[in-house]
C-alpha cells in the first residue's frame, strides 16, 4: 500500500487480516494503562488484560491461515475470539466481531459501504449481548462509530482512508464524552477502560490503513498520565456479586433465551456471546457452580473460569510487594487473609464432568463425590493460556513474579507455566518446581509469601525457597490404596500386599519430586495416634518446625493428630489443620491423614 494519498477502495481477506493484525498490536501494548483505568463495572484492573487475551486469541487463530475472502476470514476472527473472550469487555468484543462476521456474510470483497453495515450489524450484536447495557462504556463508542460510518456513506464516501480518519475522530470524541455519561467515571476522572481498548484498536487500523505499516507496539508511553502509573483508577467498592464467571457452551441448537432468563437471577453483569452451536457466558455471581450447573442444561460446558473480584479488587487499588507470588491449586494452606497469594486453578473431572478445584466443589463436596460416583476423577493441569492471562494481569501491578507449582514428574502444570512465562514480553518471572504436593508445597509457598511482604528481592526470596525446599518435608498415611491404584500411582500389587498384612502405608515425596513410601504401620484404627509418632521420630530436639496437619475429610482425627503434636513438641514456631485438597485427594483418598514439617528459617 502507498501512503495517504492513494485511495483504498475495498479490502479483501488478507488486508482485513494485516489491519486487525495492527489494531490488536495497538491494544496489546496498551493493556497496562487499560487495567489502570478499569473502574467500571468493577474496579479490578483487568479490563486490558482481558482484551489483550481476547485479541491474541484472534492472532493465534489465524495465524496459520488467511483467507482471500473477507467472510471466511471474519469467520476465523469471530470464531477464535469467542473462543479466547475473557471478562465482559472480552465477551463484548466477542459478540462485536460475530456481528461483523453475520453482517458480511457471502462478501469476499468489502467496498466501504459493506463494511459500514457489517460494523453496524456488530454493534447491534454488541449491545443485544448484554441483559442491562449501559451507556457511557464501550456499547456508547460502538454505536456512535457505527452511526457515523453509515452518514459518511449516504455522503457517497468510498475510501477507506478517509473513513477511518473520520470515523475514528467520531469515535474519540464519543470516547471523551464517556466520562460524562457514567457518575463512577466522572468521579475517576477517567474514560471507560472499554471503549478506549476499542478506539486504541480503530487508531491501531486506521494507522495501517493510512500507512501500510504493521508496528511493533511494545513501549508504552505513559507520559501523558502521570497520576495512573502507580495507583489504579477510582475507589473499591463493596461487591454484590464477588465472582467474575464465564463458560463455554457447545451445542447444536443451542436456545439463548431459557439461558438467559434463568441465568438473570444468578447475578448482575451477563453478556451473552456466539451462536447456536456455541455460546460464551459472561456474569458477576457468588454462586459459579450454580451457574455452571444451569448451563449444563443446554449443552456441553467446557472452558469454566471463575476470577475473584475481591481481589483484585485490592491488588488493583492497594500497595504490594514488589514481587508476587503464584502457585497451582495443588496448594494446600490455611486461608490466612494477610496473605498475599495468586492460585491458578488445576481442573479435574468425573467423568464427563468437569470442575475447578477449590471453586467448583467444598472439600466435603469432593469426598462425598469421589465415594459415591461411578468415575475415579481425572486431573488436567492449568493450560499454557490460564497462566498467560495470570501473567499478564499479574504484571500490570507488580515488578516481578515467582510462580511455585506442582513437581514436573507428577503434573504438566509446571510445564504450562514455563511454556506462558516464555511468551510475556517484558516481565520478570521465574517458575519453580516444588518437589512436593499439597501442605508441603503450601509451607514453600507461605516462605516465599513472607519473605515478598518482608521487602526481600525478586532474587532473595528464590534463594530462600531452594532453602525451603530442602527444609520441608511431607508424610501422608493411606488406609486405602484403592484411589492411588485407581489414579494410576500405585500398582495393585501394592494395594494387594497392605490389604493381606493388614499396613497402612505412610507415602512422601523425595527432593526429586518422585513418590516413595517413608514406613509402615500396622491396622488401619488409630491412625492419628500412629502418624503422631512417626512425624515426631522427624522431628529434631532443640530446632523450631512449622507444621501444617491436613485430613480427608476426617476432621476429628485430624484434630487429634495436631493435639498430639501440639502437646510433645511445645516449641513449634505454628501448627495449622486444613483439608486435604481435592487434588492430592484425588490419589490418598478419604480417611488419609497428611504432616508437612518444615524447619524455621533464619531471619
Amino acid at each position: 500500500m502507498n501512503q495517504m494519498a492513494t485511495k483504498i477502495n475495498y479490502l479483501d481477506g488478507p488486508r482485513l487480516h494485516r489491519a486487525l493484525v495492527a489494531g490488536i498490536h495497538k491494544v496489546v501494548s496498551r493493556q497496562d494503562y487499560l487495567n489502570k483505568i478499569n473502574v467500571f463495572p468493577v474496579p479490578d484492573g483487568d479490563t486490558g488484560t482481558n482484551m489483550a487475551f481476547t485479541l491474541n486469541a484472534i492472532l493465534e487463530g489465524t495465524q496459520s491461515q488467511v483467507y482471500p475472502d473477507v467472510d471466511k476470514m471474519l469467520m476465523t476472527v469471530a470464531d477464535s475470539a469467542l473462543d479466547g473472550a475473557r471478562g465482559n469487555s472480552g465477551v463484548i468484543l466477542a459478540q462485536f466481531f460475530q456481528g461483523l462476521c453475520d453482517g458480511a456474510a457471502d462478501i469476499h470483497k468489502m467496498d466501504t459501504a459493506a463494511f459500514s453495515a457489517a460494523i453496524e450489524c456488530g454493534a447491534k450484536y454488541a449491545r443485544e449481548a448484554l441483559a442491562e447495557p449501559k451507556e457511557g462504556t464501550i456499547l456508547s463508542v460502538l454505536t456512535d462509530f457505527s452511526t457515523h460510518l453509515i452518514n459518511l456513506i449516504e455522503s457517497g464516501n468510498t475510501d477507506f482512508v478517509s473513513l477511518m480518519e473520520n470515523g475514528l475522530e467520531k469515535a474519540e470524541e464519543s470516547l471523551a464524552n464517556t466520562m460524562y455519561q457514567l457518575e463512577v467515571l466522572r468521579k475517576a476522572g477517567v474514560v471507560d477502560a472499554g471503549a478506549q481498548g476499542f478506539v486504541d484498536m480503530l487508531n491501531g487500523i486506521h494507522d495501517f490503513i493510512s500507512t501500510g505499516s504493521i508496528k511493533d507496539y511494545i513501549v508504552q508511553n505513559y507520559s501523558k498520565y502521570p497520576s495512573l502509573k502507580i495507583q489504579s483508577a477510582g475507589e473499591t467498592i463493596d461487591l454484590t456479586y464477588q465472582y467474575c464467571t464465564e463458560c463455554m457452551i457447545k451445542g447444536e441448537d443451542i436456545q439463548h433465551k431459557p439461558i438467559r432468563k434463568e441465568l438473570m437471577d444468578m447475578g448482575n453483569s451477563l453478556v451473552f456471546a456466539g451462536s447456536k452451536t456455541k455460546v460464551k457466558i459472561h456474569i458477576h455471581s457468588n454462586e459459579p457452580e450454580k451457574v455452571f450447573q444451569i448451563c449444563d442444561k443446554y449443552g456441553t460446558v467446557y472452558g469454566q473460569k471463575v476470577d475473584d473480584m475481591q481481589k483484585q479488587q485490592e491488588i488493583s487499588h492497594t500497595k504490594r510487594a514488589d514481587v508476587a507470588i503464584i502457585t497451582d491449586s495443588g496448594s494446600d494452606f490455611p486461608d490466612y487473609d494477610e496473605l498475599d497469594v495468586h492460585m491458578v486453578p488445576v481442573r479435574y473431572s468425573f467423568g464427563d464432568k468437569g470442575y475447578i478445584d477449590k471453586v467448583s466443589m467444598t472439600p466435603q463436596e469432593f469426598y462425598q463425590k469421589l465415594a459415591t460416583s461411578a468415575h475415579h476423577p481425572q486431573t488436567s493441569q492449568p493450560s499454557p493460556g490460564d497462566f498467560r492471562r495470570q501473567y499478564q494481569y499479574i504484571s500490570s501491578h507488580y515488578k516481578s513474579i515467582i510462580s511455585i507449582h506442582l513437581p514436573h514428574k507428577l503434573s504438566g502444570t509446571w510445564q504450562s507455566a514455563v511454556s506462558a512465562s516464555k511468551r510475556i514480553s517484558d516481565s520478570h518471572i521465574s517458575v519453580v518446581d516444588s518437589c512436593t504436593v499439597s501442605i508441603a508445597q503450601g509451607l514453600i509457598v507461605l516462605a516465599a509469601s513472607e519473605a515478598a511482604q518482608a521487602g526481600k528481592s525478586h532474587d532473595e526470596i528464590l534463594k530462600i525457597i531452594d532453602e525451603a525446599k530442602s527444609k520441608t518435608k511431607l508424610f501422608a498415611i493411606i488406609p486405602d490404596l484403592s484411589h492411588a491404584v485407581r489414579g494410576g500411582r500405585v500398582n495393585s500389587s501394592k494395594k494387594r500386599i497392605t490389604d493381606l498384612f493388614n499396613i497402612s502405608p505412610i507415602l512422601t515425596i523425595n527432593t526429586k519430586g518422585n513418590i516413595q513410601t517413608a514406613g509402615i504401620r500396622f491396622g488401619k484404627k488409630n491412625l492419628n495416634a500412629k502418624m503422631a509418632s512417626f512425624v515426631l521420630n522427624k522431628i529434631q530436639p532443640g530446632k523450631s518446625y512449622r507444621v501444617l496437619v491436613a485430613h480427608g475429610n476426617d476432621l476429628p482425627s485430624g484434630e487429634k493428630l495436631m493435639k498430639e503434636l501440639t502437646d510433645k513438641v511445645p516449641a513449634m514456631k505454628s501448627v495449622n489443620l486444613v483439608d486435604v485438597g481435592a487434588l492430592f485427594g484425588i490419589h490418598v483418598g478419604p480417611g488419609a491423614l497428611a504432616v508437612a514439617i518444615q524447619e524455621v528459617l533464619p531471619e
